[in-house]
């Protein structure tokens, strides 16, 4: 049989016009549905730089309490510089509060609270182009063939500022003291937390020594640390006074106590002190369970602490617990003992 050329042109067009649909339909879902994604991304990106901008000013030197006003009027002029779907960004919801960062699937939980220990300040970001917001909705392509002529899109970043559990080069001042000085002199009560006070509302200063024969009590007594080198080179010590840790350092890493004076660096602490050069006025400390004995002893947290001078005669540097310290290069989640991280992004 033969079929004729006209009747097979004829089955061809048929099948063209039945396959249009699905061809637009791909053409929908590949164009229209891509573009979607690429205008949410930009949207989160936008919304993740107005979270840390925002978070960035949650702590203040001066102050112990959340800046919660100033962070959320931060985060929310940040918005006005971004853009999405080729257009500049003019609102969006900005709230403030406190984020568990080790709670899955955590939610902000806006003041008043109490929060736990685990509850850190944070801001949080949404980001809507829909009906009336950031020029409307996302325009569609293909799929308005089946009236579907736009599409809304909303994105939520959260951004908050954390304690560190780990300390990169270079932020690590090489003086250990014992946790149960942070136990007995840090308010682990406040919110946030910070330094026990005296009367006059200033953080109580502390003598501590590294002579082993003064009876100071090892919550009033500090150990120099060559961190990951097992040294006792008064050079060595001198040289991390001033370049701080060489190498990133965790909670639970492993750092070298040394015991025993070593007068040189009394001297050099001073020099740097409040009392003096201020270089090292604040500064982020390594704290450890014992310090006790020579030897490997694992990092228990990190904490911050202002040096108000140091004695070589009384072989003394005076301390005060601190939230005054600047943001070290750091990362990672640990306890709150005064050293906060740079802003990061939990959502």
């Amino acid at each position: 049989m033969k079929t004729h050329p006209r009747a097979e042109r004829g089955a061809v067009t048929v099948l063209v016009a039945f396959m249009i649909p699905v061809f637009l339909g791909i053409a929908a879902l590949v164009i229209d549905v891509a573009y979607v994604q690429i205008v949410r991304n930009e949207l989160q990106n936008d919304a993740d730089a107005a979270a840390l901008a925002g978070a960035q000013h949650l702590r203040s030197t001066t102050s112990a309490t959340p800046q919660w006003s100033t962070a959320e009027t931060m985060a929310f002029n940040a918005i006005a510089f971004n853009a999405a779907d080729g257009k500049m960004l003019s609102t969006g919801t900005v709230q403030s509060g406190y984020w568990n960062p080790k709670q899955v699937n955590a939610a902000l939980q806006q003041l008043p609270m109490t929060p736990t220990a685990n509850d850190v300040p944070a801001v949080q970001v949404t980001l809507t182009k829909g009906s009336g917001q950031n020029d409307g909705e996302v325009a569609t392509f293909f799929a308005r063939l089946w009236n579907i002529f736009s599409t809304p899109v909303s994105v939520t970043a959260v951004a908050g500022m954390t304690s560190p559990g780990t300390i990169e080069r270079g932020g690590l001042f090489p003086l250990v003291v014992n946790q149960c000085v942070y136990d007995t002199y840090w308010d682990s009560s406040a919110t946030p937390p910070g330094p026990k006070t005296t009367a006059s509302g200033e953080a109580i200063s502390l003598a501590l020594t590294d002579d082993d024969d003064k009876p100071y009590g090892l919550c009033n007594t500090f150990k120099w640390s060559s961190l990951l080198t097992k040294e006792n080179s008064a050079e060595v010590f001198r040289d991390l006074v001033a370049t701080r840790n060489p190498v990133e350092l965790n909670i639970g890493d492993k750092i070298w106590i040394e015991p025993g004076s070593m007068a040189d660096l009394f001297k050099t602490v001073a020099a740097c002190s409040a009392a003096d050069g201020k270089s090292c006025e604040y500064v982020t400390l390594p704290m450890v369970t014992s310090i006790a004995s020579r030897g490997e002893v694992p990092i228990s947290s990190f904490a911050c602490a202002r040096i108000v001078d140091a004695s070589k005669k009384d072989k003394t540097i005076t301390i005060q617990l601190s939230t005054q310290c600047p943001q070290p290069p750091s990362g990672g989640i640990g306890p709150d003992f005064g050293v906060v991280s740079p802003p990061s992004l939990f959502r």
